[in-house]
């Protein structure tokens, strides 16, 4: 008997490493390979929809530039643009961030790069957009000013406000503009207008005195950006990637991405992003070697539960 459960026990066990082994094996190879082999690390930033505060962006940057073993920085922006004064501090974030921290920033746009989200896509080294994105809109609006004073007046309804001086409710949805507020509102628009133009200008060298070719609220493909210089490059995503392994030494080693913290959370790995992947094979090999140790310890209390009773 005690024979028999010897040849049982060798037969489980050789069966149990036949099945095992091949996706023990990959696992442990690849964690040999990504602990020996040298890589260039990159940050990666997603900036998508209205940009209306600059400091999450902004926490992100400063620390992918303080960060000296990460070689460059991926910026990859969807957005129509947001709040002037949001975007317009991230561009001179941007600017200050390179001159201390010397390291190359790449922009990527598919869809949209547009009003301040481009003015922040124009403080990075390039832009690499695709044919069909929409980039531009380079100019100001101000925030739409409902007026309800003749709707209220339909029931009835009066509005008093107690202000101090003649241009304090310009903005006010009960009084009709005066000619005076009118002016008034026009003239900031137009002096965002022109930092945001001249600002633009500086960093894409561009010509002021052709504003009315690639400013004054236009918008273009990428592929008509490309041609008026808005654009560096055309292409996918790779594009940016190569544009990023030409100006970083050396530039032949594989990449791992950096990403903001929040994005490795449980939700972020649920996520279908391709620089997603590794770190996804990464928990799962984990959680293999998990198994692996639960699963083993398991079968020694098997062996041993038979080899006593074998014994008994």
């Amino acid at each position: 008997m005690s024979k028999i459960n010897d040849y049982l026990k060798t037969a489980i066990l050789c069966f149990i490493c036949i099945q095992v082994a091949p996706i023990a094996l990959k696992s442990l190879r690849y964690q040999l390979n990504t602990n020996l082999e040298t890589k260039n690390k990159i940050g990666s930033i997603y900036i998508t929809d209205s940009i209306e505060n600059s400091s999450k962006y902004r926490k992100y940057l400063t620390d992918y530039f303080q960060d000296h073993s990460i070689k460059a920085i991926l910026l990859c922006i969807e957005s129509g643009g947001g709040a002037a004064g949001s975007c317009q501090a991230l561009a001179f974030d941007i600017e200050n961030l390179k001159k201390e921290y010397p390291k190359p920033i790449v922009t990527y746009t598919e869809n949209m790069c547009a009003s301040g989200a481009y003015e922040i896509a124009a403080a990075t080294d390039y832009i690499v957009a695709t044919g069909s994105a929409i980039i531009g809109s380079i100019g100001a609006r101000m925030m739409p000013i409902f007026k309800l004073q003749e709707l209220l007046q339909q029931y009835h309804i009066s509005c008093e406000e107690i202000t101090t001086g003649s241009c304090k409710n310009a903005l006010s949805n009960f009084h009709p503009l005066t000619p005076e507020q009118r002016l008034m509102l026009q003239a900031l628009t137009d002096n965002t207008y022109q930092q945001l133009s001249k600002e633009i200008a500086c960093k894409r060298h561009l010509q002021l005195n052709k504003i009315e070719q690639w400013g004054c609220g236009k918008v273009f493909t990428g592929l008509q950006a490309y041609d008026l210089k808005l654009v560096d490059a055309i292409g996918s995503k790779t594009t940016a990637i190569n544009l990023i392994k030409k100006n970083i030494i050396p530039s032949d080693r594989q990449i791992e991405w950096i990403t903001p913290s929040t994005r490795h959370s449980f939700f972020g790995l649920l996520t279908n992003d391709d620089e997603f992947d590794e770190n996804n094979f990464v928990q799962t090999s984990y959680s293999w070697d998990s198994c692996f140790h639960s699963f083993f310890k398991q079968l020694h209390i098997f062996f041993n539960t038979l080899h006593n009773e074998s014994i008994s």
